[in-house]
């Protein structure tokens, strides 16, 4: 069965739509395809990659990345198409008119994000989330299917907001892979003399950057190794200005690949973001990572992670700067604790959190198309 992918906003090999289900549904035996930003076209890993161009701003790209995705799609003539972004609702009913089967995987809440997206001016933000939630409702009930990432977006949104979606609702959630980062070599480095605290991901102030590097000028003998997109060049800027002790070290977009190879060379990983409506719901990619590297983590302590992470780390405030301080301080200076934590992070993952396994939910959603 020929089945697209398709994404305006994500890069080429993200974490879950290239490496984990695209790899995942060519080695299944589908004929892979992946519509999305790149500057050629090729086969990678058994995925036919379809490029898409860079668009100048985001306007431009929702404009026309639609109607050029739409173009390449239908001249791809799939089976099913699955949908990565919001913007590409409008896309996927398009598609569902002209017969094809569509599925759309939410990876995030959109509708309930939009009312804190600073590029929409404040008096528009209201109309705005009402326009997108009656869009999303009308593409729910014609898609075949809708995926979601962590139970909570199912008990918290789509069944209160969709009940009569509910059949259509697949959770399939964004878990690390275990065998590739457990078989990835450390980075070499020289003779290192500071813990190394990692965080791999967005750096937002929303995801608490500021409040890491703040947090760690006063402690001695640690290091902050960022991994990740800034938010801005002027983020950037305000981050190293705050960085007075030069504790702090950037390495800039890496791939998979390389990015495992950071994580087993650092001592403890960092899952300190802010309480925003879509984290308190989220499952995150980068504590996953950190536990297939057998590595204790700093977490925020929203209910749903202590839960769902419980052994794996230190819980903390992700607004509170001492809390953060005396998290760092407990876990720096005490190894055995690291190690401790450090082996039930990896029991857990390999048990129960492992793409490898999640990967039939997926498989199994396609056979049933």
């Amino acid at each position: 069965m020929k089945i697209v992918h398709i994404s305006t906003v994500h890069p080429t090999f993200d974490g879950r739509i290239f490496h984990k289900e695209c790899v995942s549904l060519s080695k299944a035996g589908y004929d892979t395809h992946l519509i999305i930003g790149h500057s050629k076209s090729e086969r990678v890993n058994g995925v036919q990659i379809h490029p898409l161009p860079k668009f100048t701003n985001r306007f431009d790209r929702i404009r026309r990345g639609n109607k050029i995705a739409l173009e390449i799609a239908i001249n791809i003539n799939a089976k099913v198409y699955h949908l990565h972004d919001p913007e590409l609702l409008p896309l996927g009913l398009k598609l569902k008119q002209k017969g094809f089967k569509v599925i759309y995987d939410m990876h995030e809440l959109a509708g309930l994000m939009i009312r804190s997206k600073k590029w929409i001016p404040f008096l528009l933000r209201w109309s705005m989330e009402r326009f997108y939630m009656y869009y999303e409702k009308k593409a729910f009930e014609k898609f075949e299917n809708i995926i979601v990432v962590t139970e909570k977006m199912v008990t918290d949104y789509t069944n209160k907001v969709y009940p009569n979606c509910t059949d259509k609702v697949a959770i399939i959630r964004n878990f690390s892979l275990v065998g590739d980062i457990k078989n990835t070599a450390p980075l070499s480095q020289d003779k290192k003399e500071n813990t190394i605290l990692i965080y791999v991901g967005g750096l937002t102030k929303k995801r608490g950057i500021l409040d890491l590097v703040e947090a760690i000028q006063e402690i001695e003998n640690v290091g902050l190794w960022l991994l990740g997109p800034w938010e801005s060049d002027l983020f950037h800027e305000e981050c190293l200005d705050l960085d007075e002790k030069s504790k702090m070290e950037y390495f800039g977009i890496l791939p998979l690949p390389e990015v495992y190879k950071y994580i087993q060379a650092s001592d403890i990983g960092l899952t300190i973001l802010n309480p925003t409506v879509n984290h308190l719901a989220s499952l995150p990619v980068k504590a996953f990572e950190y536990m297939a590297a057998s590595k204790p983590q700093i977490m925020s302590n929203f209910p749903f992670w202590k839960e769902s992470f419980s052994g794996c780390g230190l819980f903390v405030n992700p607004e509170n700067k001492m809390e953060i301080q005396s998290a760092i301080i407990d876990l720096v200076s005490d190894l055995k604790l690291r190690m401790e934590l450090g082996k039930e992070s990896l029991s857990l993952v390999e048990e129960k959190y492992s793409w490898e396994v999640e990967s039939k939910q997926l498989i199994e959603l396609y056979k049933s198309l």
